[in-house]
């Protein structure tokens, strides 16, 4: 009867303990976003280098039948802005604070500066280490102090020569920053202005993101990502790089940690660059593309749950 009773009581105290709460499953992998169509148009062919001003005017490249920036917003939609770099197209754009728009010419090889009244200049030219084996300037980041860093890949799947990083110090004397790695493409500066990042690929599906000091020395590698041929990219206000991925349609969030944490998909395969709204819309990632056959160029946007430094 004993046993019985302190059975009893064993199986009441047991009843009356708090149960423990479920833990909720983690999401295996990165998080998924999907990405929303803004526009698309045939005569844009390749977008590239989207870049934002503060009155929420999207500029981006068209690399196609028309060669030259576009202006698009959500009250009057897309309409061409300015005819440059009508070689082949301009590649990256970089908008500072005063309205001054910097672009790359990939064929005419030379970085543009355009003033807020359309006016342009050229700012560099005759800068290759080697003009033989040079593709032309591809993407660009401008530093608070007006120095800018530009990319010259010589080739995007890491079988070709390394390619060249360059600088243009504020007095507009263009210097080699850097010829240590294949195909960079993407740069972007810090916040604090002391690194530069820089994409690249190794192989064809192998990418990398370089972190450089700005004062010089060596680099170091943040991270390799299998599945990605790398582009341009944004940073957000927690540091985490935003990398676009041409070929995949995928845009990946990297933590300063080198941690994949999110990724944004698109329809389009051909992704180029990413760049942040400003202000109320600095949670909006606006994203450049194209099919994979670069006729049609494409514009999406995402909303992401860190927003833009800018």
């Amino acid at each position: 009867m004993r046993h019985q009773y302190l059975l009893l009581i064993l199986l009441l105290s047991a009843c009356t303990q708090p149960q423990e709460k479920p833990v909720a499953k983690q999401p295996e992998g990165p998080i998924e976003i999907k990405a929303t169509l803004l526009a698309s148009d045939p005569s844009w062919g390749n977008t590239e280098g989207p870049a934002l001003d503060t009155a929420g005017n999207l500029f981006f490249t068209s690399r196609g039948t028309y060669k030259g920036v576009v202006k698009w917003n959500a009250k009057d939609g897309a309409a061409k802005y300015l005819d440059i770099a009508t070689g082949a197209g301009p590649g990256g754009l970089w908008l500072d604070d005063s309205g001054n728009l910097y672009a790359t010419a990939t064929n005419e090889r030379q970085v543009l500066k355009v003033t807020p009244d359309k006016k342009v200049s050229t700012i560099a030219k005759a800068f290759e280490k080697d003009p033989k084996i040079a593709t032309g300037p591809n993407d660009l980041t401008v530093a608070k102090d007006g120095t800018i860093f530009f990319t010259d890949p010589n080739g995007y799947d890491g079988s070709s020569p390394n390619g060249t990083i360059y600088k243009i110090d504020p007095a507009g004397k263009t210097t080699l920053f850097s010829d240590a790695i294949t195909g960079p493409n993407g740069i972007l500066i810090s916040p604090d202005q002391q690194s530069l990042y820089v994409a690249h690929n190794t192989a064809a599906n192998t990418s990398k993101i370089e972190i450089f000091p700005v004062a010089g020395g060596a680099h170091k590698t943040l991270i390799t990502i299998e599945g990605c041929q790398a582009d341009g990219m944004d940073i957000d206000k927690e540091g985490a790089l935003w990398l676009t991925c041409y070929s995949f349609g995928t845009a990946y969030r990297v933590t300063k940690e080198g941690k994949i944490t999110h990724k944004i998909t698109t329809d389009q395969k051909a992704l180029t660059n990413c760049k942040f709204g400003r202000g109320a819309d600095s949670n909006t990632l606006y994203l450049t593309s194209s099919d994979m056959t670069r006729v049609t160029g494409y514009v999406y946007k995402a909303t992401v749950p860190v927003g833009g430094i800018r």
